[in-house]
């Protein structure tokens, strides 16, 4: 097995949020790579494994990085949590992994391909991490960060993942997937980025189970309500039902239940903006004095929330419907760009409707 100075990308950084689509990337490379060579030449080491003391762990990493393998030359090295994190304090002194894989990066083997894995965001302070990426201003290392989608990106992930699984979905069953596992309640943790309630391990599971629930047919709003358990409050279906019936004094009280809980505003307001946009496709469809079973073919919602809304759409016209979701759309953009508190802009859009 020759060294050489790098001369083409076979050092990879994963790192991010998103683990799940970081392993599949590593199980499609794994793969390919079993296909070609050996399995026995695949090295998996994790840092944070800790069935392994520290010796053992240097040991398995110059025999993945230093030396030549048993079985061939050519070797993939997957090497999980070896950059530290932001967020953690580490209480293991690392000093000889750093040496080793500094070591490596220095005269690295062209016949290894070796990936880091970091399932939380690297610390930029080691010097592996900085050599890293003065290697990639070379073009000689991938960096790629991986982040959970949110909104509509996560629409388009489960429609994406539906169809490569062989299945079929509704696209109001997209959306009602996205809400029951609480698209919007994400919030910014300590480091300033934003963590969502849900992982794509989980969305993978709830499609799995909805796929095989209707075996070649197509998952529908209805069946996502039957199977998949919602992360969201029920007395937020409750407010979304007093400002629909412009209950103004319940609306504010449930709000007002829902903000002491700690519930996310943003996330508040894609509900308003969920149940408007369908109040808003249902009463069109009224005017052109379409049945409830029309409407439920034409919009893909069940014939009793439909039912539901349509009591809720006798207090609106249409145009007050279309002036309601302008403001909603309004107290996003002020939510977001920070120019009034979130509170207040809720506070405020309840009471306007």
């Amino acid at each position: 097995m020759t060294r050489n100075n790098l001369n083409n990308k076979n050092i990879h950084l994963f790192f991010g949020t998103d683990d799940f689509t970081m392993w599949e990337e590593i199980k499609k490379e794994k793969k390919k790579f079993t296909e070609k060579f050996s399995e026995l030449n695949i090295v998996d080491l994790d840092f944070d494994d800790h069935g392994l003391n520290e010796t053992e762990k240097s040991v398995s990493l110059k025999n993945a990085l230093l030396t030549n393998s048993l079985f061939g030359s050519d070797k993939l090295v997957v090497l999980r949590n070896f950059l530290g994190g932001q967020e953690k304090k580490e209480t293991v002194k690392n000093d000889e992994f750093e040496k080793i894989i500094l070591e490596y990066l220095e005269n690295s083997i062209k016949s290894i391909n070796l990936f880091f894995i970091q399932t939380k965001f690297p610390d930029k302070r080691k010097k592996i991490y900085k050599k890293l990426v003065k290697l990639e201003k070379d073009n000689l290392v991938v960096i790629k960060e991986f982040i959970i989608p949110c909104g509509f990106e996560l629409n388009k992930w489960i429609k994406n993942r539906v169809n490569l699984l062989g299945g079929k979905i509704s696209s109001q069953a997209i959306e009602d997937l996205t809400l029951v596992l609480g698209k919007g309640l994400g919030q910014k943790g300590k480091s300033g980025r934003m963590e969502e309630v849900y992982d794509l391990w989980q969305v993978n599971n709830e499609i799995e189970k909805l796929i095989n629930f209707k075996s070649g047919q197509e998952i529908t709003a209805e069946d996502v309500n039957l199977l998949v358990k919602a992360k969201i409050d029920p007395n937020i279906f409750k407010l979304i039902d007093a400002i629909g019936n412009r209950d103004k004094k319940r609306a504010i009280n449930l709000l007002q239940g829902q903000i002491e809980n700690q519930a996310n505003e943003i996330y508040l307001l894609t509900m308003f903006v969920y149940q408007f946009r369908n109040l808003i496709k249902i009463k069109d469809l009224l005017e052109q004095r379409r049945s409830i079973q029309e409407i439920s073919s034409l919009t893909k919602m069940h014939p009793f929330v439909i039912q539901k809304s349509v009591e809720q759409c006798q207090k609106f016209s249409l145009a007050e419907l279309k002036k309601i979701y302008r403001k909603l759309l309004d107290a996003e953009i002020a939510i977001k760009s920070g120019k009034m508190k979130p509170r207040l802009v809720l506070d405020l859009l309840v009471v306007s409707i």
